[in-house]
């Protein structure tokens, strides 16, 4: 190198392969020399290195994954009603309450119309506090009762997963309960 010489620039115009990098890599310190900015020095020379593809290699194509086959999902069976609960005759089992269908030793449906039934700790459906509930479609085993609370009949119920409570049958217009054959 000569004294009054500036940092060589190299111009790359197509992509680099790994060999041709380790190569100018090595070239690179050859080429450099540090100045101090007082020295002048005429324009240096631009070198223009070029690569020239001789061979295309096409990508290894990726193995062929076969999609799986799709299955159909069984669907559901059609739960035909062959029992109407509200055909279950009524009695009147606690003077000034309404009408019921079930009886101790029932197994009772939680109505799917009107949302979950709360089971509470104790028979008095405006004091007891709610322990859980028993979703639309949940059969219950009525335990014990019946008892009035503010003109409605309440049943000691046990739910599927042991829960035992009490729970209302209904209001004398909507039955939330309703009887099992």
């Amino acid at each position: 190198m000569f004294r009054g010489e500036k940092i060589v620039r190299v111009l790359l115009f197509l992509p680099v392969e790994v060999f041709f990098t380790a190569a100018l890599l090595a070239l690179l310190p050859a080429c450099i020399q540090v100045t101090s900015p007082t020295e002048q020095a005429a324009t240096p020379p631009i070198i223009v290195i070029t690569q020239i593809v001789t061979e295309m290699i096409p990508p290894t194509p990726l193995p062929v994954t076969p999609s799986p086959v799709p299955t159909a999902t069984p669907l559901p069976p059609t739960i035909t009603p062959t029992y109407d609960p509200l055909s279950a005759p009524i009695y009147y089992p606690l003077e000034d309450c309404v009408a019921s269908r079930l009886h101790v030793g029932d197994t009772a449906m939680v109505s799917l119309v009107g949302g979950a039934n709360g089971i509470r700790y104790g028979r008095d459906m405006a004091e007891a506090a709610i322990s859980g509930y028993a979703q639309p479609g949940a059969l219950l085993q009525i335990q014990g009762g019946p008892w009035c609370s503010r003109g409605w009949i309440v049943w000691m119920v046990k739910t599927a997963d042991g829960m035992v409570g009490f729970t209302p049958e209904g209001d004398g217009n909507t039955y939330w309960l309703l009887p099992v054959k």
